[in-house]
């Protein structure tokens, strides 16, 4: 079975859970905040108490997790941005190369160059799914209310759709809006970069095969997509909808307000990220502001190192 998922985050995530169940150790941290959100002094012998709580809560959850046994090979990643940019294209074409970079055009150089290896790697990716799923064999795709994902799920169903979708075997599973962990915790989730690798195969019990039909649907809504071919794409109401460049302005502008003259960029850009859950990138909002910039609303104060992304300056109001 393919394992196609839309975000390297995700992926990564993917790979990890695809242990068979083992566990993975990672690094732990902790971060001590007063009631007003003051960063306090603690005991080292208090912090390293929570350390270690974590990582036996950590271990107790991959005790129970229930293994994938899959094989890395199986994965495929689509990192495509297809909510972002020209969609007119068929496959994986020079239209999503431009988009990405773009995207990535807040990045330092090396970002850039990235961008274009992640780009022949989800062309690769996308002759190998044809070719399996043309012989027959089967997928698994992990989507949910991501922008990126409702799209990328719409864009896979239609460049499979001559094969036929009632010969397509696809199993699809949505994120949940919430989970229970092991330990009984209840987490939420923004996007499959936030599953930890051992929830992966519980997450798995909540896949569904789509229908043929449904299928068609989907098909239907990314051609529709296709022919509005608006700057971004976005779910409303759970309905994948095509939306202006400014839709996200008034997360923006909210947060902007909020601050004094001069601000951090990069503290609005994480206050819409976490703030407002829209399941967008730091580059997309960080594209607004530069625009906003562009008509005179703000004025860059100081400049981003070399190696940094460009919103690691101070910004001024100017309107």
């Amino acid at each position: 079975m393919l394992e196609v998922i839309f975000s390297d985050s995700a992926a990564g995530c993917l790979k990890v859970a695809s242990g068979n169940g083992n566990y993975v150790g990672g690094v732990s941290s902790a971060i001590i905040v007063g009631k007003n959100g003051d960063d306090l002094t603690a005991d080292q012998k208090d912090i390293q108490k929570m350390i270690s709580e974590s990582e036996e809560r950590e271990r107790l959850n991959w005790g129970k997790a229930i293994p994938l046994n899959i094989e890395r090979k199986d994965i495929l990643c689509f990192p495509l941005a297809l909510s972002t940019g020209d969609i007119t294209e068929d496959g994986i074409g020079k239209q999503r190369l431009s988009a990405l970079q773009m995207l990535v055009s807040i990045y330092p150089d090396e970002v850039m160059r990235a961008s274009q290896d992640m780009f022949t790697t989800a062309q690769k990716s996308f002759e190998e799914l044809l070719s399996r799923v043309e012989n027959g064999e089967s997928i698994r795709v992990w989507t949910s209310n991501v922008p990126d994902d409702a799209c990328g799920l719409c864009w896979m169903i239609e460049q499979l759709k001559h094969i036929g979708f009632e010969h397509l075997d696809i199993t699809c599973v949505r994120l949940p809006e919430f989970h229970v962990m092991p330990d009984n915790t209840v987490v939420t989730y923004s996007g499959w970069g936030e599953v930890a690798p051992h929830q992966w195969g519980h997450l798995a019990l909540l896949g569904q095969k789509l229908p043929a039909d449904y299928m068609h649907g989907l098909s239907l809504r990314w051609q529709q997509l296709k022919k509005e071919n608006t700057p971004l794409r976005a779910v409303v109401n759970r309905k994948l909808v095509s939306v202006p460049e400014s839709f996200y302005d008034s997360f923006i502008l909210q947060e902007l307000d909020a601050e004094e003259d001069e601000f951090m960029e990069a503290r609005v850009i994480g206050k819409v990220l976490g703030k407002y859950s829209l399941g967008i990138s730091d580059s997309l909002v960080a594209i607004r502001i530069e625009q906003f910039i562009k008509d005179g609303m703000l004025k860059a104060v100081t400049h981003a190192g070399e190696k940094d992304p460009v919103y690691h300056r101070i910004l001024r109001k100017l309107k």
